[in-house]
C-alpha cells in the first residue's frame, strides 16, 4: 500500500480515533489493525440520498431487534459514514469468518431462516394501487419480451451460420425449451398480477438487495451476520428469495428436493402468499441466466475459449431444466 493511499486512509480514520499499524486490503474493503483492535472500512460510491437511506436502513434493523447484521461504528462526531468526494466510508467491527462450524443445519438454510425473519420483521401492507401493479407487469413483460426477441435473433442468425459453432449449437439444441420457460414465466406473471387484482392487496417487506453467500459472515457457532446492505430496497419478498434461489442454483448442484426444502426453510419462519409463490416462480422460470450466457458470447469471445463459453451455458440450461421440474412440482394440478 502506498504512503499516499494510507494517508488517505488515516484521514479517515482520524474520524474514528483510530490509528492504523498495518493495513490489508480486500477489494473495497481494508483490514485494518490497531492498537484497539481490528476493524473492517469500507469504501464505496453512494449519493447523498443513497446514503441517507442506508444509515435509515441500518438504524431501522437495530431498533426492530434484527442483530443479524454487522453493525457500523459511529464516528466520534456521530455519522455512520465519513464522505472523500465522491467516496463514502464507513467502518465495522472486523469479523472473522468460519468456513466450519458445529451446526445442525447448512448455511444455506441459515441464511434462509434468517432472512424469513427479517421479512417478518418488516413486512407491510402497502396501500393498494391497480395501477402500480399494472405497471410493475407491463414493464416486466416489456422486458422479457424485448429479451427473448434478442434471443430469436441470435438463434436465426446461428442457423444461417455456415459453420455453427459449438455454443451455437448447443444454444440451438435447447431454444425451445428456452421459450417453453420464457412463456411459463409469462403465465406465473399473469397469475401474480390477476391475483393481487382481486384481493386488492399486496405487501412488502426490507429486501437486503444483492443477498447471497459473499454477503454473509459465519461465526463458529453458526449464525450468520448480513453485510452490505446498502442497495436494501422496500419490495416484495418473492424477489429476494429469487435472487438468493438463482445464487444458490449456480454455486452448488441440487435436485428438486432441495430446492423444496430450502422453501420450506423460508416459510416456517415467514409464508408466501398464493401470488407470491407465482412471481417466485415467473423471476426463476424465465431463462435470463441462459440469456445472459448468449452475451458473453458476443462479447467476450476473444477473452474466453470455446470450452468455457460452452461450460457457463450448458451449467445454466442444466439449472433451468431443474428449474422446470420444481416448479411442476410447486404447483401439481389437483388430482379429479
Amino acid at each position: 500500500m502506498t504512503t499516499k493511499t494510507y494517508d488517505h486512509l488515516g484521514s479517515v480514520l482520524f474520524h474514528y480515533d483510530l490509528y492504523p499499524e498495518r493495513v490489508e486490503s480486500f477489494g473495497k474493503v481494508s483490514k485494518i489493525h490497531t492498537s484497539r483492535g481490528i476493524f473492517a472500512l469500507k469504501k464505496t460510491r453512494l449519493t447523498r440520498e443513497e446514503g441517507d437511506w442506508f444509515i435509515h436502513v441500518m438504524r431501522r434493523l437495530d431498533r426492530i431487534g434484527f442483530h443479524y447484521v454487522v453493525p457500523i461504528i459511529q464516528t466520534k462526531y456521530g455519522d455512520f459514514l465519513v464522505r472523500r468526494g465522491n467516496d463514502a466510508y464507513y467502518l465495522m467491527p472486523w469479523y472473522e469468518g468460519h468456513d466450519r462450524f458445529q451446526h445442525p443445519v447448512s448455511k444455506e438454510d441459515v441464511i434462509l431462516e434468517e432472512t424469513a425473519k427479517l421479512h417478518g420483521l418488516t413486512e407491510k401492507n402497502q396501500d393498494y394501487s391497480e395501477e402500480m401493479i399494472q405497471a410493475s407487469f407491463d414493464s416486466l413483460k416489456g422486458r422479457w419480451d424485448r429479451r427473448k426477441l434478442e434471443m430469436e435473433r441470435f438463434a436465426d442468425q446461428a442457423e444461417s451460420s455456415m459453420y455453427m459453432s459449438p455454443f451455437e449449437l448447443t444454444f440451438l439444441t435447447h431454444f425451445q425449451r428456452m421459450i417453453q420457460m420464457a412463456e411459463a414465466a409469462e403465465e406465473h406473471l399473469e397469475s401474480w398480477v390477476e391475483m393481487c387484482k382481486e384481493k386488492k392487496a399486496f405487501r412488502s417487506v426490507l429486501c437486503h438487495g444483492r443477498l447471497n453467500r459473499s454477503h454473509v459472515l459465519f461465526d463458529q457457532y453458526g449464525s450468520g451476520y448480513f453485510l452490505n446492505f446498502e442497495r436494501a430496497v422496500l419490495d416484495t419478498p418473492a424477489r429476494e428469495l429469487a435472487i438468493l434461489f438463482r445464487h444458490y442454483f449456480q454455486s452448488q448442484p441440487w435436485d428438486t428436493s432441495e430446492g423444496i426444502h430450502w422453501l420450506g426453510t423460508y416459510e416456517r419462519h415467514f409464508s408466501l402468499f398464493d401470488e407470491e409463490r407465482h412471481l417466485l416462480m415467473s423471476y426463476l422460470a424465465f431463462p435470463e441466466s441462459v440469456f445472459h450466457s448468449v452475451d458473453l458470447y458476443i462479447n467476450e469471445q476473444r477473452e474466453r475459449t470455446q470450452l468455457q463459453l460452452v461450460t457457463h451455458l450448458e451449467r445454466r440450461i442444466l439449472s433451468l431444466n431443474r428449474t422446470y421440474r420444481l416448479m411442476n412440482t410447486l404447483f401439481q394440478e389437483p388430482q379429479e
